[in-house]
């Protein structure tokens, strides 16, 4: 029998999906997309700084998904069974240190759509 629980919640404009297990915390948003060079060549560099970076081992860490959209992915394994209070800590200490590496990322930023226009 699973003893597994999903959760949702938002922050910081972000949706968050979790799953807990008696010994582990799983997270996981959808950032928003990569954006194309010739939307934001700045913010592209930037995000691929971050991906290319990324340690697939660490428990938390940024991936490029193949919908081509950035996904944060956390997965915490605890020493005691996850209750409220455990679920509590483990949510603030993931959170402020994503919040510590966002405020260093590039922001994700609404696409831009270009139109074009011919002269007759």
């Amino acid at each position: 029998m699973s003893m597994s629980s999903t959760f949702r919640f938002a922050l910081g404009g972000f949706r968050f999906e979790g799953r807990m297990e008696p010994h582990a915390l799983d997270l996981s948003a959808d950032l928003g997309p990569l954006p194309f060079s010739a939307e934001d060549r700045e913010g592209r560099a930037r995000w691929r700084t971050v991906l290319d970076a990324a340690d697939p081992r660490a428990a938390d860490r940024h991936v490029l998904g193949g919908d081509g959209h950035v996904h944060f992915e956390s997965g915490t394994a605890l020493d005691a069974p996850l209750d409220r209070t455990a679920l509590f800590q483990a949510l603030t200490i993931v959170m402020l240190g994503l919040r510590n590496r966002v405020t260093t990322a590039p922001q994700v930023r609404p696409v831009k759509r270009f139109r074009a226009e011919r002269e007759s």
